[in-house]
């Protein structure tokens, strides 16, 4: 493959996905989310624009999958504006911008000339774990297994509040058909874990995302009851033992507002390594 101008963007088909694919891999810890829209993407239906500095290799990369737009600038502050995407927005659907919040910023800033503007912005912890997790008591009577499809319907109200406070911009309608549909696919296609307490399914967390060495958690919901008893530690606990026994390392993101939550994913053992955000449009 021959070399490309001095930063130039330029949109890479399947057969060229070694380059945004091997920028991915270099801090993997914090794209997570990216890598593994990438692993997965549609190259007819999603996009990938490589910018390239040295012409030799990829320096920063902007990747749209499903309606949301993902910055992997490398922690790089001097990048071209991708001028591109005047035309590219009016052939595709845009409803959100997500990664580290300094390369959100800048995104933005990028995208403000063209009529975008931020609908919400919601700002997160990203957490990393690399190693088994402290131990961590696990309560009386509590117990685990994988969600199964027959826990649908037991799941359904848990799902539903986990999206009501955590995921869903503060003017949007919640959908049960929308949430239904998630959760059936969470069951079926994701890793999950569910406590339990008295054969009742009392909290429950899974897999959303999977990069080639690397797994990122969510929907981490606890039923209000049963809350300040340790229940989200030792449920986070236990499944990250299970995800590290495959050898790999694990990330995930906590609102800032939510401190409950961050301490206890730091007890077991996850660290703050930067700060996330999702801007919806």
């Amino acid at each position: 493959m021959g070399k490309f101008p001095l930063s130039r963007w330029w949109k890479a088909h399947e057969i060229e996905r070694i380059w945004p694919e091997t920028l991915l891999r270099m801090k993997e810890a914090y794209y997570v989310a990216a890598c593994s829209r990438f692993r997965t993407m549609n190259f007819v239906k999603d996009h990938a624009w490589v910018l390239t500095s040295d012409g030799t290799g990829a320096s920063a990369l902007l990747l749209h999958s499903r309606g949301s737009l993902f910055p992997v600038f490398n922690g790089k502050t001097d990048i071209s504006p991708p001028f591109f995407l005047e035309r590219v927005l009016k052939n595709i659907h845009l409803y959100s911008l997500q990664g580290l919040t300094r390369e959100v910023e800048m995104l933005e800033a990028m995208l403000l000339p063209l009529g975008l503007r931020s609908r919400e912005t919601m700002d997160f912890k990203l957490m990393a774990l690399e190693q088994l997790p402290h131990p961590v008591k696990t309560p009386k009577g509590i117990s685990f297994r994988r969600a199964e499809r027959s826990d649908t319907e037991t799941l359904l109200p848990l799902q539903a509040a986990y999206e009501k406070e955590e995921v869903l911009p503060a003017d949007s309608t919640f959908d049960i058909r929308a949430c239904r549909y998630n959760l059936e696919r969470i069951i079926a296609k994701e890793k999950t874990l569910v406590a339990l307490m008295g054969g009742r399914i009392i909290a429950k967390i899974n897999t959303n995302a999977e990069s080639y060495s690397r797994c990122q958690l969510g929907g981490v919901y606890v039923l209000p009851e049963y809350r300040g008893q340790g229940i989200a530690c030792c449920l986070t606990a236990a499944f990250s033992r299970l995800l590290l026994a495959k050898n790999k390392g694990i990330n995930l993101f906590v609102n800032n507002n939510n401190i409950a939550a961050r301490k206890a994913y730091s007890r077991c053992g996850f660290k703050e390594i930067s700060d996330y955000r999702i801007v919806h449009l």
